[in-house]
């Protein structure tokens, strides 16, 4: 499918993602709900778990950018049948590096997380619940492959029934499986474990039979496993790495933010384990409005149409704030009310507010930084994605380190370092598209 860059169209593509987002983000605001009405120490574990969680999908988020940024270029080049190969190849990389993660996390990561948290008890539950989650690595990214090919060939409303799919079985499975609701026995935080992996199982066997029963397999030469081509893999990991290691970055980043929230208490954890979530909400129209940018910016870039790319962010990032302006201000006219849904303690909410004040200066900057910067990745640039990657991350942590252990200022101000992160990556993108350096690029 050939992309046109009007309202419509950016519109009918996002808008599915979006719808398909809030579903996806349901699975962690839900475990993260639940768990703050079963105890404090497994709503601090949580978003400490969801973050390693994260560092070990770093692999797959770098192949399936890869996987998108081709796949769009063929769609604006009109050649179908290497998108079908182009997938394939990617699904033999990504079960490699799926199973290595898996083997990383239930048997590495136990040690490592031994000596690293000061909780004993924060220690235990962090592994009981990876220890199941992690097998769910797999069946998440071969999703995401997928949903790589939908967003490669602009077709993106399927997306919106997988992710219902997701998150209706996640809610339904931690309803019964944390508290032992329905007959189940109570399982706490393992039983969000299960729910999640079981989630991500339901999700795949919805997409597999969707491309079967449309005719993908046969369209595109999808799910036909041919030999191993190492000059189509070479090119996949190449584009890849350095998106890999930016997915990295960004993950450690989470990771290291809880840590350190974690030396100053469970509380400290257990609020930041809440705006964690309440800020997945918030990023949720600008991380979709991005992955449609980096597959739009390649369809431009494969029908020979760079003019247009400055008409596409232009107008996307007007679209996004249309969408993010509203919700930031019911979440300021009724921040009790958001946080109450999370918990009843009187002064978990009291000390919240001021860090989600602080998460919504942050959704300011981020909307037209993470635009440009996915617009750089849709180029196929991402050794320039992972340069910015490492600065913003660098600022944004050693922000963090300063306000909580060098001042010793309030939780608040580890939050605004988020805020002038995202202000760091809009100048460094910005700059970087003004050079017109991705005109050299051919992928």
């Amino acid at each position: 499918m050939k992309f046109q860059p009007s309202y419509k169209t950016i519109w009918g593509i996002s808008f599915p993602i979006i719808i398909a987002g809030i579903s996806e983000t349901v699975v962690e605001v839900t475990d993260t709900i639940f768990l703050a009405h079963y105890g404090m120490t497994e709503l601090a574990a949580v978003g400490l778990a969801a973050t390693i969680y994260g560092v070990a999908l770093f692999l797959t988020l770098g192949l399936v950018d890869g996987m998108q940024i081709i796949i769009a270029r063929r769609a604006g080049q009109g050649r179908n049948t290497e998108i079908g190969e182009v997938f394939n190849q990617g699904i033999y990389l990504l079960t490699l590096a799926a199973i290595a993660m898996i083997l990383l996390v239930v048997f590495a990561l136990p040690m490592f997380t031994a000596d690293l948290l000061a909780s004993e008890g924060v220690h235990i539950k962090v592994n009981a619940y990876l220890k199941i989650s992690a097998h769910a690595l797999l069946f998440q990214s071969f999703n995401l492959a997928y949903s790589a090919f939908y967003v490669g060939i602009s077709k993106t409303r399927i997306l919106i029934a997988a992710t219902a799919i997701l998150a209706v079985t996640n809610v339904v499975l931690d309803y019964a499986l944390i508290f032992g609701n329905m007959g189940f026995a109570e399982n706490g935080i393992e039983g969000a474990a299960i729910a999640s992996l079981s989630a991500e199982i339901a999700a795949f066997g919805f997409l597999t039979a969707n491309v079967m029963w449309r005719g993908y397999n046969h369209t595109y030469h999808m799910l036909r496993f041919a030999r191993w081509k190492t000059t189509l893999c070479r090119k996949l990991v190449g584009i890849s790495t350095p998106v890999s290691l930016e997915a990295l970055v960004g993950s450690l980043k989470w990771f290291l933010f809880f840590v350190m929230i974690e030396q100053l208490g469970e509380r400290p954890l257990g609020i930041a384990s809440i705006i964690f979530s309440c800020y997945a909400v918030l990023l949720i129209p600008i991380d979709s409005f991005s992955e449609a940018v980096c597959s739009m910016v390649s369809n431009l870039i494969g029908q020979q149409r760079q003019h247009d790319l400055t008409l596409l962010i232009r107008r996307t990032i007007l679209l996004n704030y249309a969408i993010v302006f509203p919700v930031l201000v019911l979440t300021l006219i009724f921040p009790e009310n958001i946080l109450a849904v999370f918990t009843t303690d009187a002064w978990m909410v009291a000390n919240s507010i001021a860090c989600l004040g602080a998460i919504m200066l942050a959704i300011l900057f981020a909307v037209p930084g993470e635009l440009l910067f996915s617009t750089i990745a849709g180029t196929g640039d991402t050794r320039a994605t992972l340069n910015i990657q490492i600065i913003t991350t660098a600022v944004t942590l050693l922000s963090v380190y300063i306000a909580v252990f060098v001042l010793e200022l309030e939780l608040y101000f580890a939050w605004l370092a988020e805020a002038f992160g995202w202000l760091i990556c809009l100048f460094l993108s910005w700059g970087w598209f003004r050079k017109g350096l991705w005109r050299k690029l051919n992928i």
